[in-house]
């Protein structure tokens, strides 16, 4: 009668003809038992081991320069993660951000192809994030702004909520890249996308950062810059759900916000979102601008709704800055 052989052994033994076969530089058989090693984990319910070897391997297979090998086992680390129905937590977090740096913006492709998959992952088994983990986003942001790709960095950071780690980013770009007069437009766009995207955490931590770690702020509201004091209202009134309030900060901040054309489609946006707006019918631009006729859909939209029209020339009914 035939003994069945321990799995553990048999893991043993497979991980010392791995070691051999890295050492004599057989690349091919690597990346073959690496697969190997995966499958026996997965066979003794060690689910961890199992995404902790491909990692290894990836790891191994790039420092080696085998990229082909890697990228291939970064797609089985990524769908496995869903069939296995492994549990989203910090450690395969890092493993990703180690893969993702690893595979650099040489292989931008097959990264971010990586990355849907493991974005669906998390929204599958955390469906209160419904652009995917907030962590996720932290540390792929963390790879792109040190790869000094700002505009992805932007897009995953505006879905974290590490507003320290984005105001810094953002500190950053603007001294870098900036000019002197577009201080509070870094950080304007980065607050009215954020709401956007329905992250008011995040919008909320990283205009706080910003005004603190940026040098040519460093101060407390109210600020020199009118637009820093829009942000500033504008945050303090989204619980209150007050449409009038919202118009007579809007128009207010006329002379400030017309400085970016593109402001007029964030704050649509966020009057639906945060005050019960109606989409705002798209019509010819009025004579009084592109802001103007948002303030006049906003406020046919408050008069249909029965509140009382807001005068421009009333004080604005929010709390004093502190």
């Amino acid at each position: 009668m035939t003994t069945r052989t321990d799995p553990n052994i048999l893991i043993s033994r497979v991980r010392r003809t791995l070691n051999n076969a890295i050492r004599d530089e057989n690349y091919y058989m690597a990346h073959q038992l690496y697969m190997s090693l995966y499958s026996r984990y997965i066979g003794i319910q060690n689910k961890e081991a199992a995404i902790r070897t491909l990692h290894e391997g990836i790891v191994v297979l790039m420092n080696k320069h085998q990229n082909n090998l890697a990228i291939a086992l970064s797609e089985m680390f990524a769908q496995s993660l869903s069939t296995q129905r492994i549990i989203p937590n910090d450690d395969i977090f890092d493993f990703v951000k180690e893969i993702f740096s690893k595979l650099g913006p040489s292989h931008a492709t097959e990264r971010e192809s990586m990355l849907n998959t493991i974005v669906q992952w998390t929204i599958e088994f955390c469906p209160e994030y419904p652009h995917g983990h907030p962590s996720l986003h932290k540390d792929i942001g963390f790879v792109y702004w040190s790869e000094f790709n700002y505009t992805s960095a932007q897009y995953h950071y505006l879905r974290s909520s590490d507003g320290l780690g984005f105001a810094a980013m953002l500190v950053e770009l603007h001294r870098t890249r900036g000019f002197k007069h577009e201080v509070d437009l870094f950080i304007a766009q980065v607050v009215l996308q954020g709401l956007c995207v329905r992250n008011k955490i995040i919008a909320q931590s990283t205009f706080q950062s910003y005004t603190k770690l940026h040098p040519a702020i460093k101060g407390e509201p109210p600020f020199i810059l009118p637009l820093l004091n829009f942000l500033c209202f504008l945050l303090k009134i989204l619980d209150s759900g007050q449409l009038k309030t919202y118009i007579v900060l809007c128009e207010q901040y006329q002379t400030s916000l017309i400085r970016d054309p593109s402001y007029t489609e964030y704050l649509d946006k966020i009057g639906q979102l945060f005050f019960n707006v109606k989409p705002i019918e798209r019509r010819p631009r009025q004579q009084h601008g592109f802001l103007g006729n948002l303030l006049s859909t906003l406020m046919g939209d408050c008069d249909r709704d029965g509140e009382e029209r807001p005068s421009s020339s009333r004080p604005m009914n929010v709390e004093p800055l502190d």
